[in-house]
């Protein structure tokens, strides 16, 4: 898990990071939007409707945290990143959300 500082904690940020970029994986949604910050911001959200439970819930956040945490350091330092796991994710490995995650974020050259 990243540090609070590295986190999108209010829900006025959620929302104004949503208004940005809009980028489909194969298990996740990623909204990228660029601000002032001097270093990169993330959120993760995961919803009740998608997930019915807890367990499931709390798997996919870990996933996406873990792959978000791998290219973290890669990642240029104005972005805020809000990503929304689908329900496909709770079924695969971390490795696979990665490959997942990386390819996207190349294709797109946010990151090298």
């Amino acid at each position: 898990m990243l540090p609070k500082s590295q986190r999108l904690n209010l829900k006025t940020d959620f929302k104004w990071v949503v208004s940005g970029q809009k980028l489909e994986t194969k298990y996740l949604k990623l909204f990228i939007k660029q601000g002032e910050n001097k270093i990169t911001r993330v959120g993760i959200a995961t919803s009740s409707k998608s997930f019915k439970k807890a367990t499931e819930r709390n798997r996919a956040r870990r996933l996406a945290s873990s792959a978000i945490e791998s290219v973290y350091d890669r990642l240029p330092k104005d972005v805020n990143i809000v990503a929304l796991p689908k329900a496909s994710v709770t079924g695969v490995k971390s490795s696979d959300v990665l490959l997942d995650l990386e390819t996207v974020l190349k294709n797109e050259k946010i990151i090298n």
